[in-house]
């Protein structure tokens, strides 16, 4: 009761069956971390099993804060979870509780996925606030759709005479999270990856996240970009890019 609890397994479904261990029964697609938190609400010992329940909680990251927030999608049944777990000979339930919550960001670290790990790495984890940074970008351009794209200046394979820079051809508008939405919850997003000689995309991962789920929002959209590739003295070559993604509350 009271503690910033996560779902280990980043579960999207709001009713989840464990066997004695901890391990899901049957399957639940995934979501993000910062849609898996857990307010315990309410328990029930039974004679075969334990029966938790508790509401989902989102996890807002702006200005590097970290804010729970409980999703409210006005239904009083919405993202309210329903967990059980079968009774085992020796009444101990604790083995189990362990494999299913954390209640520190820092235990999640391991199993986010790439694109979280140098933001997390940096601000998850304590005693580690230089790992995991990204290359320092300069030179903000706006492109033509009116994205914020920031160059990299500081590769010398990359700058130059005779380098011209990404030009953006096709972007995406993101889509909200209905957490989000339901909140008015909004800002940018830093993505930061690189565009192919072919103009695609690739290597993406947060600099800046917003989270209650519109950063993997941001990362779709901003792998269906298509540029005109960055040339040095006429030859298509890698490059080195952030892109603000905006969500815009109306």
């Amino acid at each position: 009761m009271g503690k910033p609890l996560y779902l280990r397994g980043f579960w999207s479904d709001d009713k989840l069956r464990f066997d004695e261990a901890g391990h899901l029964v049957g399957k639940s697609d995934p979501t993000t971390f910062t849609l898996s938190g857990f307010e315990f609400r309410k328990v029930q010992i039974k004679q075969d099993k334990l029966v938790l329940e508790g509401r989902r909680v989102g996890l807002e990251l702006r200005d590097n804060k970290q804010t729970r927030v409980p999703i409210n999608t006005g239904s009083p049944k919405a993202d309210v979870i329903h967990i059980e777990i079968p009774a085992n000979p020796t009444g101990d339930y604790g083995p189990a509780l362990d494999a299913i919550f954390v209640n520190r960001l820092v235990d999640l670290v391991p199993s986010l996925p790439f694109y979280w790990q140098p933001y997390a790495v940096k601000n998850f984890t304590p005693g580690n606030s230089a790992a995991g940074q990204s290359p320092p970008l300069t030179d903000t351009k706006p492109d033509s759709g009116g994205q914020s794209l920031t160059s990299d200046k500081t590769n010398p394979q990359l700058s130059g005479t005779g380098t011209l820079h990404p030009k953006l051809l096709h972007s995406e508008e993101p889509n909200f999270t209905e957490a989000a939405r339901s909140l008015k919850y909004g800002g940018d997003v830093l993505v930061h990856f690189w565009v192919k000689p072919d103009g695609t995309v690739t290597g993406l991962s947060i600099v800046r996240p917003l989270g209650m789920g519109l950063d993997e929002r941001a990362l779709v959209a901003v792998q269906h970009y298509v540029f005109a590739p960055a040339t040095q003295n006429g030859k298509p070559v890698p490059f080195e890019l952030n892109v603000e993604v905006d969500f815009k509350i109306f």
